[in-house]
């Protein structure tokens, strides 16, 4: 247990203790060193200051190199003064005792990558191109032959589930965007397919796709029982909108999808997106 010291007047304590106290921070402002710690007279001498033996050994040096120039400018003087005297005898060329079969050898690989390039010009090819083409074109037709649904062959994009512009992009208000994308058809270079698969719409199950210019987004639903079609397209501010909140996943886009009185409608973060509607119900 703490216990202060005890005194016999509190106040008069407190008086010595502060008098004490400033005392001590007097004495140590005050306070100095007992080393001298201040620069040493010695330290002005010129041997101090000034390494005489190194300034020695670069004299010597300069001078060495001097000497060496001076004589290497000598040389070269005495031979510009000398008379240049034409050798009596030209010079005696030797010659080589494989000359011989070395251009033998030589000749015989040349022989030998002449016959090379002309086997390779002459060999003929294994496949034709000719044959591939018309063999795509026949599996082609048996393919349009056989499915139950309209046919769409997805093209590779350069940047896959990117919203990037392409050069002569069909805008919305074009008359048969939306039919052309219902019936898996495309224009040109102009809409790229991002999404086909079945799901199911309330009761009845439609085959989804959806078709993009870059900008507008147009979404066909097809039944094949009742042979009809129906079809959305969706402004490019829209279209943005769901992009940015799907990460590009448009399979999950389409899970936004429903119907009311008979049409297409895609549910909106701020609410259904009603005013943006086409339908077309076609006879196959």
């Amino acid at each position: 247990m703490y216990r202060s010291i005890p005194v016999a007047n509190k106040a008069c304590a407190e008086r010595v203790r502060s008098r004490a106290q400033e005392l001590h921070v007097e004495r140590i402002k005050n306070m100095r060193s007992s080393i001298d710690t201040t620069e040493p007279a010695v330290a002005h001498l010129d041997h101090l200051r000034n390494n005489l033996k190194r300034e020695q050994m670069l004299e010597e040096r300069y001078h060495n190199i001097d000497r060496e120039n001076r004589l290497l400018l000598q040389k070269m003087s005495d031979m510009m003064k000398q008379e240049q005297k034409p050798s009596a005898k030209p010079a005696r060329r030797t010659q080589s005792l494989t000359r011989g079969s070395r251009k033998h050898e030589a000749m015989r690989i040349t022989r030998e990558n002449s016959d090379i390039l002309r086997r390779i010009r002459e060999v003929q090819p294994v496949y034709s191109h000719v044959a591939l083409e018309e063999s795509y074109r026949r599996n082609f037709e048996h393919l349009k032959n056989i499915t139950e649904y309209p046919l769409v062959l997805k093209k590779k994009s350069s940047a896959p589930g990117s919203l990037a512009g392409l050069n002569n992009a069909m805008s919305s208000s074009s008359p048969d965007f939306g039919a052309r994308a219902g019936r898996g058809q495309t224009a040109g270079d102009e809409l790229t397919y991002v999404l086909k698969e079945g799901k199911h719409l309330g009761k009845q199950y439609y085959l989804i796709e959806m078709a993009t210019d870059g900008r507008t987004l147009a979404i066909s639903a097809h039944d094949s029982e009742q042979r009809k079609t129906l079809e959305l397209v969706v402004k490019e501010q829209n279209h943005r909108k769901l992009y940015r909140e799907f990460h590009g996943d448009y399979s999950r886009m389409a899970e936004r999808l429903y119907l009311e009185n008979e049409r297409l409608h895609i549910r909106m973060s701020e609410g259904p997106l009603g005013s943006k509607v086409a339908e077309m119900a076609a006879t196959f």
